[in-house]
């Protein structure tokens, strides 16, 4: 792939020994193989540059556009960019630099360069298993990266081999789904068998990739790929980590988990830290900050008042409710608070006080898994093996959480086929999950199992007020869910065909 051959500049650390701190490496130069390659250290600076690259904005900003954007969670805001908002319509072309992937090709090529590389370092201080387990954590950012191209494209260039040599053909067919999650779910076994299960320090257990990281992606791929057994399976390994905790609902789990940070939920989260001058700024722009709550993105009037996703009467009012979503502005617009807030307080009146994080000195982090995420993946695959009970008993254990007004659980009574309860963890993924781009992939799901769009376009036509017959006409194929290849990629590499959809559309 010509087009993808820049990523083969490939940038070194200068400061590499002087440095302490895994996140706060930086990129500069072009590693030189044969004169870079040569402690541990080395590959533990290149390793933190596939870190460092996760957080760029390009990568940040596509995980939200993937994962959330076209979703029912959320309508464009204030200064939304013309690209996002063609996207929200259903209106995206092959011009829309959202649909470029190079940034998560970047990525990759970090963690294949490292994968080349790391196995020819002699250096008597670097044993096998410490060898590993770095190469665990890059096959694992790796596999992370292919997971959200997959989603987001369908079938993509698969590339295993490091981008090092002008006389590389750089030109790539797309393979298959099938082709690229076999690969990677045979990696994540491996990886698993080789990765750290904890590091030592709060920031690097929960910022770096850990064996439950592992276990966490490899049963979101098992989920997206209907192999149930094995996600539940996996999934019991996470949960039999003593270390792993929820949060209980008098401990203010919206503080620790968004705003103090690397709590005890948390599995993998990408770390921002003014330490290392990163600030997540994609969250100050498309979520809001405490100068302007309202972001390019926000929170559709009906998630706001409609029964069926929080439940608000006198008696029950869900707390992800209040502590998700700010109250209305001034202008009419509900902002996202998940992310840009730091906690929330309430007098004993019920009113809420909202306490937003300083972009530039408390930035949020990307939390990518989570228990409760991990959680509700298994109650979804226990539905489908028509396990109601298990399934109804995980989902009551996040919802009472979160109403902790309500003294009966959630009755197998009122919840007694599979229609239902699959309704039901859909719904409970979206309260606990909501604006950490889980809405689209998880409602992709759901399409893919029924072989047809019906319930996602109902679905996403609530919060379209405009044009909704366009939409709906746009979306009713289930190819319409994938983003198109970008120009630039196509021109660039001969050997890509644009997807199906975007195929006759865009001649």
């Amino acid at each position: 792939m010509k087009h993808i051959k820049f990523i083969a500049i490939i940038s070194l650390i200068s400061t590499l020994s002087a440095c302490t701190d895994w996140l706060s490496i930086e990129p500069e130069g072009k590693i030189v193989a044969g004169d870079y390659w040569k402690l541990e250290s080395d590959v533990e600076a290149v390793v933190a540059t596939c870190y460092r690259s996760m957080i760029e904005n390009d990568v940040i900003s596509r995980m939200i556009v993937y994962g959330e954007l076209r979703s029912d969670n959320v309508i464009g805001g204030y200064g939304l960019n013309e690209n996002l908002k063609k996207i929200i319509e259903a209106n995206i072309q092959p011009t829309n630099p959202y649909a470029s992937w190079s940034s998560f090709y970047k990525v990759i090529n970090y963690c294949n360069i490292v994968i080349h590389y790391a196995p020819t370092v002699i250096d008597p201080n670097f044993s096998q298993s410490e060898l590993n387990a770095k190469l665990a954590e890059v096959m694992t950012i790796r596999a992370l990266s292919y997971f959200y191209l997959v989603r987001a494209f369908g079938e993509v260039p698969f590339v295993t081999d490091a981008s090092i040599s002008d006389t590389q053909d750089y030109s790539l067919p797309k393979s298959s789904e099938d082709v690229i999650l076999n690969y990677l779910e045979a990696d994540l076994i491996k990886a698993e068998a080789w990765a750290m299960s904890a590091y030592g320090k709060a920031n690097a257990n929960k910022g770096r990739i850990t064996k439950n990281a592992i276990r966490a992606l490899l049963a979101d791929i098992y989920l997206w790929r209907n192999k149930y057994d094995d996600c539940i399976s996996v999934i019991n390994r996470v949960l039999d980590d003593p270390l792993l905790k929820m949060i209980e609902p008098d401990d203010e789990p919206y503080s620790k988990i968004f705003g103090l940070k690397n709590s005890t939920e948390s599995i993998f989260e990408l770390q921002f830290s003014t330490n290392n001058y990163t600030y997540n700024s994609t969250i100050n722009s498309f979520y809001g900050t405490r100068e302007n709550p309202a972001g390019q993105l926000v929170v559709p009037e009906f998630i706001t008042i409609d029964n069926d996703v929080f439940t608000n009467t006198p008696e029950i009012i869900d707390v992800r409710r209040k502590d998700f979503i700010a109250p209305k502005t001034t202008n009419n617009v509900y902002p996202i608070f998940k992310y840009p807030g730091m906690f929330r307080t309430e007098n004993s009146a019920g009113t809420s006080y909202y306490t937003y994080r300083t972009a530039q000195i408390q930035p949020a982090n990307w939390i990518v898994y989570r228990l409760t995420d991990v959680m509700l993946m298994k109650a979804e695959a226990l539905v489908q093996k028509e396990k109601y009970g298990e399934a109804l008993k995980i989902v009551n254990t996040t919802y009472l959480r979160s109403n902790p007004t309500v003294t009966d659980t959630l009755a197998i009574e009122d919840f007694n086929d599979k229609d239902k309860m699959e309704k039901l963890v859909l719904l409970e993924r979206q309260r606990e999950l909501m604006f950490e781009g889980k809405r689209w992939f998880d409602l992709m799901r759901m399409a893919r199992r029924d072989g047809k769009t019906n319930r996602l376009v109902e679905t996403i036509l609530r919060k379209i007020t405009e044009n909704q017959s366009v939409v709906s006409s746009k979306m009713k194929v289930m190819d319409a869910l994938y983003f198109p290849i970008h120009e630039d990629e196509l021109n660039a590499n001969p050997k890509l065909t644009q997807n199906p959809f975007y195929e006759s559309k865009f001649k």
